[in-house]
């Protein structure tokens, strides 16, 4: 747990004041009691988001005086993302950061944010989480009973394996790769032929190390972090799903905010995940080639061929998240292209 306490008055200070206006014939002013909130999520210190959300927390108790704390619990301290979850809408739990389709099997359109090979680059992602589809993804957040509060990130997904590097879609084929439980990144692998087995991500590095799987696929800084180049011998920088880190509330938690507090906190978290969403922009190109000096070998194959094989991947996702909400999504995503 990290416990950010900025700017409390000490407890002498407050009772010096208390006695002088006591004493001058003055009932003094009740100072508005702290707030103590939690926040969990699964990253480590490594991690962009992990070192952005820390910032956010110690801003917010500065600009409210102490009028608002929040502990930060990473590490999945509080358990995995779903059971983060499902404590925030229970409002067990404040805020929690967590990727949407973490929880496609209590609403399975939480997947139209991994549509493989939807999103352009960085910033069209951004424009698209952040403007085009952020009132339907403020939407989703409340039906699933969560009060979206900023966007930070994960980021685009890389191919790492033991076996060969990987520069064209006939190199997937046959691998024995591990994913995740969510739909987009099995339909993905299955579309390009390799063989996929559902493996939990703190049993990922002994999977990989043993053998049980040739490969896996996370964001680049995730492989850095959790030093997957150790027991991986190449990453291919396929970016063939956007995967997305956002930070929500209780809405419980949201309603003992006033609108002045609710301000501090939106704004200091915009702040915190636009850092965070450039600090993992920039950050890639020197993780990959520390991950290269260890050895890895790192390929950059052109997406197009990847593309051009999603049709399977694509039909299943539709199917899963509905035609009438694909078609919705799709239209956020043409519409945030530049022309």
């Amino acid at each position: 747990m990290t416990k950010l306490n900025l700017n409390r008055r000490t407890f002498m200070q407050g009772a010096g004041t208390a006695a002088l206006a006591t004493g001058m014939g003055f009932v003094p002013i009740k100072a508005r009691a702290a707030m103590s909130f939690k926040l969990g999520h699964q990253l480590g210190e490594t991690h962009p988001a992990y070192q952005a959300v820390n910032q956010m927390a110690e801003k917010i108790s500065a600009r409210t005086d102490g009028e608002v704390e929040i502990s930060v619990f990473p590490n999945a301290a509080l358990g995995s993302p779903p059971d983060m979850v499902k404590q925030a809408q229970l409002g067990a739990l404040d805020f929690v950061m967590f990727n949407p389709p973490n929880i496609e099997s209590q609403d399975p359109t939480a997947n139209v944010i991994q549509i493989p090979y939807q999103f352009d680059d960085y910033e069209h992602v951004h424009r698209v989480l952040g403007g085009t589809a952020q009132q339907w993804l403020m939407d989703f957040f409340a039906r699933n009973k969560l009060n979206w509060v900023a966007n930070f990130e994960y980021g685009f997904r890389a191919l790492s394996n033991s076996r060969r590097p990987v520069n064209t879609p006939e190199d997937v084929a046959g691998l024995k790769l591990r994913v995740p439980p969510e739909l987009s990144i099995k339909a993905t692998f299955d579309a390009l032929g390799a063989n996929t087995q559902t493996i939990a991500f703190n049993e990922l590095y002994l999977a990989l190390s043993s053998g049980v799987v040739d490969g896996q696929d996370n964001p680049v800084a995730v492989d850095y972090a959790n030093k997957f180049y150790e027991v991986q011998s190449h990453i291919a920088t396929t970016r063939h799903i956007y995967t997305s880190f956002m930070l929500v509330s209780s809405p419980r938690l949201w309603k003992k905010l006033s609108p002045e507090l609710q301000a501090i906190v939106s704004e200091e978290a915009k702040t915190a995940g636009e850092w965070c969403q450039q600090q993992v922009k920039t950050g890639e190109e020197e993780m990959l080639k520390l991950m290269e000096a260890e050895g890895v070998q790192i390929t950059n194959p052109d997406p197009a061929p990847f593309r051009a094989m999603m049709d399977p991947a694509w039909a299943a996702m539709r199917e899963r998240i509905g035609n009438e909400t694909w078609e919705t999504w799709m239209g956020f995503v043409d519409a945030a292209r530049v022309a």
